[in-house]
């Protein structure tokens, strides 16, 4: 439980010196080295198998000797000793709780909680919803997923850890009854994905009878996908509802949620700050970069306080931008907006794409597209001869006379601004996936072809 006072969840810890709160996680993730070593033969192994002793890392600059822990290794590990994996830390019986997650390769990663590990995890998303301006006043009706995933129930207990009433109407309850219940229980914070959040309140006359607008929502935590921070995508978003739209983002080897934007809207800030070391590294040569206004890189974590599964050094994949620089709320850890999954990463004829960036620019043509994409690859990526297929969302407003031009217009915004040349593919409204649960922003039209 944080010290909340009104402002901060935590003040002394938010307002630290970001040197003194990392100098804070290196001495915690030694002892958290020094712990899977002796309890945990697969860390052991892995650790020696590197030439590295606990011992050996007494500086920061030696957490670059340790190997580090990607997903698919993760995957193989669950695969080779189910389910939880070699990589446990606990025994079996003080596992309390155990989430998964979403699956999109198909091979769901189980993760493991003890108590303390769900205590930890609270106190991790309570700071991140105490930061996006969550508070005990609040109601706040959870629209994501309940079943197995890490923002489901455990955003649920989070934020009603700081107090705040918890709705779990979760992503099945069905349109006209989640609307029913966030108006009766006079919702004041919604939690949902960004394409799920515009088209739920673009429904709400239908089957209210009145406007999203006059359901007294004054919040909105968009995650599970990008565009929450796509300016074209969140003013879609508050156009509908009039409300302040405050992105989020985690995952299930450090918490739920651990990164979260304040009323600055500078960024996501790091809010994992006592629970994770945090480390950049350039997604390519995988060299450490320090957290310096403007850098970019990849986000690496270790887990100092998990005791179940405490991953050191995961690679995320999640290519940002970082700044450093003094903001209005006095957060003094990294912010970050996000660039793109460096696995979700296309390479047309050398130049990076990310299917955010992508939908960036579709956006900036709402109300003529509805913004929504989806790229198609006839090929296994990441190399993709041009023109990369992009199918776009046309307004069914749109007379279909003017839909041609329409189509030129952003293959050349696309081109200009991403510098490469799509094949644009106009769909009408509704027919790319509208979900409560991720959005895939990537068609594997090749994996159909071959089944």
């Amino acid at each position: 439980m944080g010290l909340m006072d009104g402002t901060y969840y935590d003040r002394e810890l938010e307002t630290m010196p970001w040197s003194k709160v990392q100098a804070m996680t290196f001495e915690k993730a030694q002892r958290q080295i020094e712990r899977v070593y002796e309890v945990s033969p697969y860390y052991r192994r892995k650790l020696d198998e590197a030439g590295v002793k606990p011992a050996d890392i007494r500086h920061p600059d030696d957490l670059a000797r340790i190997p580090f822990f990607e997903k698919e290794e993760e995957r193989t590990s669950q695969q080779e000793t189910p389910p939880y994996g070699g990589h446990l830390c606990v025994d079996p019986t003080d596992i309390v709780r155990v989430h998964a997650s979403s699956g999109t390769t198909g091979v769901p990663t189980f993760f493991a909680l003890t108590a303390n590990d769900v205590r930890t995890w609270d106190t991790i998303m309570g700071r991140c919803f105490y930061t996006v301006g969550m508070r005990a006043t609040d109601t706040y009706a959870l629209l994501g997923n309940l079943s197995m995933f890490v923002g489901g129930i455990p955003a649920v207990t989070a934020s009603s850890s700081i107090g705040a009433t918890a709705l779990p109407i979760g992503a099945t309850a069905g349109t006209d009854k989640t609307l029913e219940l966030v108006q009766a229980l006079n919702t004041t914070v919604m939690g949902a994905t960004p394409s799920f959040a515009g088209y739920l309140g673009e429904l709400v006359e239908k089957f209210l009878g009145v406007k999203a607008t006059e359901l007294g929502i004054r919040l909105m935590t968009v995650g599970g996908e990008p565009g929450g921070q796509i300016p074209a995508v969140r003013d879609q978003i508050r156009s509908v509802w009039d409300c302040e739209i405050r992105d989020v983002m985690g995952m299930g080897e450090m918490a739920g949620a651990c990164w979260a934007e304040s009323d600055d809207e500078s960024g996501m800030h790091f809010c994992g700050l006592a629970e994770v070391h945090l480390e950049l590294i350039d997604h390519e040569t995988g060299e450490p970069k320090p957290f310096e206004d403007g850098a970019d890189g990849e986000l690496v974590y270790t887990a100092v306080e998990r005791e179940a599964t405490p991953l050191l050094r995961f690679r995320s994949h999640d290519h940002v931008l970082v700044q450093m620089y003094e903001t209005p709320s006095g957060r003094t850890a990294p912010r970050i907006t996000t660039l793109g999954r460096t696995d979700d990463m296309l390479l047309v004829r050398g130049i990076n794409v990310f299917p955010s960036a992508v939908r960036d620019v579709v956006a900036s043509f709402v109300p003529e597209t509805t913004g929504h994409i989806r790229i198609v690859l006839e090929k296994p990526g990441p190399l993709v001869q041009p023109p990369l297929p992009v199918e776009v969302e046309v307004a069914s407003a749109v007379p279909a006379g003017e839909r041609e031009d329409l189509s030129r217009r952003v293959a050349e915004r696309i081109k200009s601004r991403l510098n490469f040349t799509p094949q644009v593919r106009l769909v009408e409204e509704g027919a790319l996936p509208r979900t409560s649960l991720k959005t895939q922003y990537i068609l594997k039209a090749y994996e159909s072809q071959e089944s």
